[in-house]
């Protein structure tokens, strides 16, 4: 009978001092305990997701390239978060492309239908300052604005960023790296010879309230290795120079490298509630090559209100010199190897609608003489519409 009760006593106390436990562990951070005793909570999940349908018509023409295409492209993201410190993302793209096209020297200019990964990546913020990234995800050279296509691969980003309580001030620390997608390689396979994409950027933020500016600043150092001999044999068609390379057809390889510093800046201005104005410009250094090893590109754009409609014109001014980048990891529209010109861009956007209407034109002439491409011209007109799917 004593030990029965000596027994009751001991699971009523027992009982109690949980309770008391529990009512003192925070609300809503069930990851933080203020007892070694273990508590399990169910995580609540949230997610958000859009599609976004975009066609358009485009016009392609040069002395070698003639392509009318009708393109169709479909955009599907989903994000998830799981914790404040964990969250998964995945886009993909369908694309559909119906024209004709005619080229002598490569495929580039015609309609193709595939599907692609936009990105499909896993964010990791141990804690507030620091995000980490891993998977297929997006990556470019300079994260202000940049004179080579970004692109998408499996790779890695890291970020390490502070910022004062009122977000006036930001300095950020960012890490690439990132496999670039070449497909298969034919030939002898080597051990540690997996083409590589490396970058590293300094960039700093700054919010001047008064003046309702903000100015921008990134320092980027790239490199690019072991680039496989299928990206040097559509080098010359996309802009390299012809001292770059050797050899002909499957055995044609690069003679130089690419590494070097990508610098860029940004202004901005809320000139009124309803219109601002954005100066954004990169210069870049290739240091691997001893010529044609420069550029530089600028954008001035605006964005005025009225009521439900949004304009957005742009004009864009670029002088690339030839061997900056490797040529074919640019897309055709937006590939300025060896090429200066402008391009004029005009979007009206519906907000309540999310709908956007958007036109430009590229010219864009060859700067130094070469017998694998010529001045082109390059026509977009098309619509954008966006879903939210929850």
């Amino acid at each position: 009978m004593r030990v029965i009760k000596t027994g009751l006593i001991l699971l009523i106390t027992t009982s109690l001092w949980a309770q008391d436990v529990t009512t003192k562990l925070p609300v809503n951070n069930a990851s933080v305990l203020t007892h070694p005793i273990p508590q399990t909570k169910e995580s609540s999940v949230t997610y958000s997701g859009g599609i976004k349908v975009t066609t358009l018509g485009r016009s392609v023409s040069d002395n070698n390239l003639k392509s009318s295409v009708g393109w169709s492209f479909v955009e599907v993201g989903v994000d998830s978060k799981y914790f404040d410190w964990l969250s998964f993302s995945f886009n993909i793209a369908g694309v559909l492309g119906e024209g004709a096209a005619q080229n002598y020297l490569s495929d580039d200019g015609a309609p193709a239908n595939v599907v692609i990964i936009d990105s499909i990546g896993l964010e990791v913020k141990p804690f507030k300052e620091l995000s980490l990234k891993a998977g297929v995800i997006g990556y470019k050279i300079n994260p202000i604005l940049t004179t080579m296509t970004p692109g998408t691969s499996l790779g890695a980003e890291q970020k390490l960023e502070f910022t004062t309580n009122n977000e006036a001030f930001k300095l950020a620390f960012i890490g690439n790296e990132a496999i670039p997608s070449v497909g298969m390689v034919k030939g002898k396979v080597d051990e540690g010879k997996d083409p590589f994409f490396l970058a590293g950027t300094v960039q700093v933020d700054l919010k001047l309230e008064p003046l309702k500016t903000t100015l921008k600043g990134a320092a980027t150092q790239f490199k690019f290795g072991n680039l496989p001999d299928s990206t040097a044999k559509t080098s010359l068609t996309g802009g390299n120079s012809i001292n770059s390379v050797a050899g002909t057809g499957d055995q044609m390889h690069y003679l130089i490298g690419f590494a070097g510093i990508e610098n860029a800046g940004l202004l901005e201005t809320e000139w009124t509630s309803k219109f601002s104005t954005t100066l954004k410009a990169a210069v870049i250094e290739n240091t691997q090559a001893a010529t044609l090893n420069k550029g530089n590109l600028a954008v001035l754009s605006a964005k005025w209100k009225l009521g439900n409609v949004i304009l957005k014109p742009a004009y864009t001014l670029f002088e690339i010199q030839a061997d900056t980048t490797p040529s074919s990891y640019s897309i055709l529209t937006n590939r300025y190897n060896n090429r200066t010109g402008s391009k004029v861009a005009f979007d009206v956007e519906l907000e309540k609608q999310k709908l956007v209407f958007f036109g430009n034109y590229t010219k864009a002439d060859v700067l130094d003489n070469s017998p694998f491409i010529f001045d082109r011209e390059i026509y977009n007109l098309g619509v954008e519409v966006n879903y939210d799917l929850f």
